[in-house]
């Protein structure tokens, strides 16, 4: 045996050796610990992203031990993250505007799609294809709430003298029912509320909320202490997120039979688990190429819109409601 074969092959047993041991020390590496504060129960089908995650081991893959707390309303979510009670959560994507003017050092780290989380859902018999809602019913779940600002910029697109939109709060449950039944023309809502309202037999529209005002979809957010002191594994949590909400948008048909293994009673059939995660990816979700990315341009209107209204009081750097660090290319 030759000195040179001799060497080469002792780094190469060295290198295998440095392999082994790497690998060793990763696998005894304790997970690290992500509580997520959810604004509703995780079999809610929205957060499907986060249940096929975790039962496909995609977390602990990522080397995270992820437990889920419903703390209700993204708001309740964002200042629970700021008191230290969560490392992360889930709001709407302008939640942080809000906390930051509540002295909640809290913002957004990943968005949950491309689009406003809440749609425009409309009954083709009752509205024409080019959209026009003058003198129609929408109703929306509150008019404290994007769904209604949204509705009023809408309305105040039309020509003056147009018949104004006609508008009633109610619940899910009843605008669902409503919808169904042809009481309302329309509501704002999620798509999975469309889904169910066309069980009734109606023949529904589906139009992003964000063509009208500066909504955004689900967002994940966090305190500022969590993105200083955990920010490795917050990366990893969003990559993984992530990775399946491009899965649902690629594949719904498989995604669904996931979900319904891991949700047996959802209380939807398979056909609508299937349009709802088909919808979800169109509506919602968009462009998966690039996902998870705040618009600076949409966070600051949305601020104005906020401004204007007078839910907060002063507009502040862009930079303190989101980052895009942990999305990734």
């Amino acid at each position: 045996m030759s000195a040179l074969w001799r060497t080469c092959a002792l780094r190469l047993l060295v290198a295998a050796g440095l392999v082994a041991a790497a690998a060793q020390s990763a696998a005894a590496r304790p997970a690290d610990t992500i509580t997520y504060l959810l604004p509703a129960p995780k079999e809610a089908i929205v957060f499907a992203p986060f249940v096929l995650a975790q039962i496909q081991g995609k977390y602990r893959a990522a080397n995270l031990d992820v437990h889920f707390v419903v703390v209700p309303g993204g708001f309740n979510v964002g200042k629970a993250l700021a008191r230290g009670e969560g490392d992360l959560g889930g709001a709407s994507g302008d939640t942080p505007i809000l906390l930051r003017a509540a002295d909640a050092p809290v913002k957004g780290i990943a968005l949950l799609g491309a689009h406003s989380f809440l749609t425009l859902v409309t009954r083709k018999d009752r509205v024409a294809d080019d959209g026009t809602l003058s003198g129609k019913r929408i109703d929306v779940p509150s008019f404290k709430d994007t769904s209604y600002y949204a509705l009023q910029e809408i309305e105040g697109g039309y020509p003056q003298g147009a018949l104004p939109i006609q508008s009633e709060a109610r619940s899910s449950a009843d605008l669902i029912a409503a919808l169904g039944e042809g009481k309302i023309d329309g509501f704002v809502g999620t798509v999975d509320w469309g889904v169910k309202a066309e069980r009734a037999g109606a023949q529904l529209a589906y139009r992003e909320l964000d063509d009208f005002y500066p909504a955004m979809a689900q967002a994940i957010i966090a305190s500022d202490h969590a993105i200083d002191t955990k920010s490795k594994a917050l990366k990893r949590f969003v990559r993984a997120t992530l990775a399946q909400l491009g899965r649902i948008a690629r594949d719904p048909e498989g995604s669904a039979t996931l979900y319904e293994r891991a949700v047996p009673d959802s209380g939807y059939s398979h056909a609508e688990v299937v349009r709802i995660f088909r919808l979800l990816g169109r509506e919602v979700y968009g462009d998966t190429r690039r996902p998870g990315k705040f618009d600076r341009k949409v966070v600051v209107q949305a601020e104005a819109e906020l401004l204007e209204r007078g839910l907060i009081a002063q507009r502040r750097p862009a930079a303190d409601y989101y980052t895009n660090r942990f999305a990734g290319g």
